[in-house]
């Protein structure tokens, strides 16, 4: 559950705000062209497919079981009328909506979603690395059975609390028999869903165009109208760089333009435009400590040392805008089960000195402190993600750390050199990691910190895992946050990961665009409620 923020359009989770045009707009209209700037071009519009803006085009074309209200950030029914978990949360049963159709009208059946589900595991080998199997895997999917033609009964190895909230991800966005019965090779852009939009065509590094599909009447609960949408047509035009988005977004080619620079938002709102700015509900983009078994970072105090030495604040109001968060724990505040840990992150480059001290590291001639003839010196792997403000960063926590003595060194690599870098271990102390995790804080702790094989990240904290393993599978609402705050109190406590920002999605809004609110999984909606004036 992983993506690269420069590439999105949008990516947000939770205490954001709606958007749209400027004055009384009257009652919403029906009809127009809602033109949207895409940072960067799909690949596929097959909602399984493991590229970072697939989700973006293939929201509004397939509907899941349940989805997520942005306002609760709890399941609502959506195909399915309710889900209900046995005592131990290893069998969920779903019903269905009646009356639901694909937009080739072939019925919605208890048939079809087994079939969605077994299609995922059929194709294991092609989807490797793709979050509906990951989810599945996570709980030990055991299966789907269909009682009868509205019941759906999915068993689980073990005891899988957050399935419900997992279930509305648009990769289990339950696709037609038609689509199904392709090769895996094929299905890109011949996808065909329940959703209240049709894919028209898909231009590769151009343009996707959707239209409306009438008689659309199974929205998610917490929809704001029923029936077909508003729009007549969506078209998402593949724009890789941010000026170029946010001019067009001037001169009325496109209606939504995200992924915007820090330095293009005052200029946007002052032009009248709407800003939407919500968190991505993950981890804080941070710091993680791989180097934990070995000289320096093996010893607690340096680990800590690394924490209490970054200011945080001055990273956000330096490099960002206020739109962007200053993160009070490991995980974002917009995510589920987040555990305010701000008493642990005050800045206190004092403290950290003297930590630095106690560990037997002195001051060097050149200010970088020095132990047994070895100087304090960490490196640092990081990826550039395509963020303007990735090398600004990197430079300002490498300053950050000089103050205390701490020589960091950064090195740029690809994904796939950070992926073999990880592996083998020794080659850094620290990792820059962003943008992990999902809308529960337990599952993404467990995802970022185990120490679990593969064990990506080389953590060495016994303390740490039984709580993550616990919290997994525990049922009880309560007792589950309890275990979920206490592993963040010990992540950061013990040093293993350094938070620097809360990463933020922010969108400008077109003056006759009204209606538009990010979704609750931080990205665009199925756009059934936006309308134009």
């Amino acid at each position: 559950m992983t993506g690269a923020a420069g590439a999105l359009l949008l990516a947000a989770c939770g205490g954001g705000t709606s958007a749209g045009g400027s004055g009384a707009a009257g009652p919403p209209k029906s009809g127009g062209t809602l033109t949207v700037a895409l940072g960067g071009d799909p690949v596929s519009i097959y909602p399984r497919a493991v590229t970072p803006l697939v989700r973006e085009v293939a929201r509004p074309i397939v509907d899941s079981l349940l989805a997520l209200d942005p306002a609760t950030r709890q399941p609502v029914p959506w195909l399915a009328e309710s889900v209900k978990a046995n005592a131990d949360a290893t069998e969920f049963t779903f019903t269905l909506r009646q009356g639901v159709t694909f937009s080739d009208g072939t019925p919605l059946t208890a048939k079809i979603v087994k079939d969605n589900f077994d299609d995922v595991i059929t194709n294991r080998a092609a989807s490797v690395g793709s979050t509906p199997l990951s989810l599945l895997d996570q709980g030990g999917y055991k299966g789907t059975s269909t009682p009868d033609e509205r019941t759906v009964v999915q068993r689980f190895a073990k005891p899988y609390p957050t399935w419900p909230l997992w279930v509305t991800n648009p990769g289990f966005g339950i696709l037609a028999p038609k689509t199904l019965a392709l090769p895996m090779a094929d299905r890109f852009d011949k996808v065909i869903g329940t959703g209240p939009f049709v894919l028209r065509s898909y231009t590769r590094n151009s343009q996707v165009v959707l239209t409306k599909r009438t008689g659309y009447k199974w929205g998610p609960k917490n929809r704001k109208h029923d029936g077909d949408a508003y729009l007549d047509k969506v078209v998402y035009r593949i724009i890789p760089e941010p000026s170029v988005r946010t001019g067009a977004l001037k001169t009325g080619q496109v209606q939504l333009a995200g992924a915007l620079s820090p330095s293009d938002i005052a200029p946007v709102r002052d032009a009248g435009y709407g800003i939407v700015a919500q968190r991505l509900p993950r981890l804080a983009e941070g710091l993680v400590v791989t180097g934990a078994d070995r000289a320096p970072l093996k010893d607690a105090a340096v680990r800590q040392a690394l924490v209490k030495a970054v200011d945080a604040k001055q990273v956000r109001d330096t490099l960002l805008t206020p739109e962007w968060g200053v993160p009070t724990s490991v995980v974002t505040g917009t995510v589920i089960g987040h555990s305010d840990q701000s008493a642990l992150l005050k800045p206190d480059q004092a403290a950290a000195a003297a930590l630095l001290d106690r560990a037997g590291w002195a001051p060097g001639g050149d200010g970088i402190r020095v132990k047994d003839g070895k100087r304090l010196t960490l490196k640092l792997g990081w990826l550039n993600r395509g963020n303007p403000w990735d090398q600004p960063l990197v430079e300002l926590v490498t300053a950050q750390y000089k103050k205390i003595g701490v020589e960091l060194k950064p090195e740029l690599v690809t994904a796939a050199q950070s992926v073999e870098a990880l592996k083998a271990r020794t080659r850094w102390d620290l990792f820059l990691s962003g943008v992990a995790g999902g809308p529960d804080a337990g599952v993404g702790l467990a995802s970022t910190f185990t120490s679990a094989p593969p064990n990506f990240f080389n953590v060495q904290d016994a303390a740490l895992q039984p709580l993550l393993e616990k919290q997994a599978i525990t049922t009880d609402q309560a007792a589950r946050g309890r275990l979920v705050a206490d592993a963040q109190r010990r992540v950061l406590a013990e040093g293993l990961f350094t938070p620097l920002v809360e990463d933020t999605a922010v969108v400008a809004v077109g003056k006759k665009v009204h209606g538009f609110a990010l979704d609750a999984d931080a990205r665009l909606p199925t756009l059934l409620d936006v309308w134009l004036s």
